[in-house]
């Protein structure tokens, strides 16, 4: 069968998959490995050129600031922790200040930038926190992921995404411990949770930091939720 010529989705998917089976798990591995020799008997990737390293910032200049604020983004609720991120790239990377208006279903993140600069931004805010939500999505799918394996991994999501090294030497990003309710005197300690049997083998702030540092490169949002899915996936007995 005469192969097709690779496209530059393919030959990026196919980087993606090099990528996963020199360095992800042994599952991982075992299935970009086969996904691999799939589309090499599909493809032709003769003269490969060189792929350009994008990044999910590159055309966007800082907005103009403003004393008034404009509506860039609207949330729901359950997904302010996670649209928070929008709020911190706004901060850390455009040096522009923004703000939560409460609404009755969720929230809408108000950016401190002229009227035009906000509607501009509009698409990035959007499109940044969709894919950020079907990260989260994924990485909860299935398996009783508690709130707190959320924050590191939302942590690493950030910190890859925004490039940001972690120094040497500071322990992992892990679970914030909760109040601690007070116990009648008399009354034995509470026997420890019992951990997960599906929890993910991959410390959630690494998974997280992967995936941001692919969200910077703009692979694609399909491509994220593969790596997570395969990372959170128990090998098949």
């Amino acid at each position: 069968m005469e192969k097709h010529a690779a496209t530059t989705s393919v030959r990026r998917r196919r980087v993606h998959l090099a990528e996963m089976a020199a360095r992800g798990t042994d599952h991982e591995k075992s299935i970009a490995k086969e996904k691999l020799k799939r589309l090499d008997a599909r493809y032709n990737f003769a003269g490969e050129p060189d792929l350009k390293v994008g990044d999910i910032f590159e055309g966007w200049q800082q907005p103009t600031r403003s004393k008034q604020s404009h509506p860039v983004l609207k949330v729901k609720k359950e997904w302010l922790d996670a649209a928070n991120l929008v709020k911190w790239v706004f901060q850390d990377k455009f040096q522009t200040g923004s703000g939560w208006r409460s609404l009755p279903e969720g929230a809408e993140l108000m950016l401190d930038a002229g009227k035009d600069d906000a509607a501009r931004f509009q698409p990035f805010a959007s499109n940044l926190h969709d894919t950020i939500i079907a990260a989260c999505s994924e990485f909860s799918c299935g398996r009783a992921v508690r709130e707190l394996d959320r924050a590191p991994f939302l942590k690493g999501l950030y910190d890859g995404l925004m490039d940001e090294p972690r120094t040497a030497g500071t322990m992992m990003p892990g679970f914030s411990p909760l109040p601690k309710k007070k116990q009648p005197r008399r009354k034995k300690p509470a026997k420890p949770t019992a951990p997960l049997t599906d929890a993910p083998t991959i410390h959630p702030y690494d998974l997280g930091r992967n995936v941001g540092n692919k969200l910077r490169i703009n692979v694609p949002r399909e491509q994220l939720c593969e790596t997570i899915r395969l990372a959170v996936t128990p090998p098949s007995s």
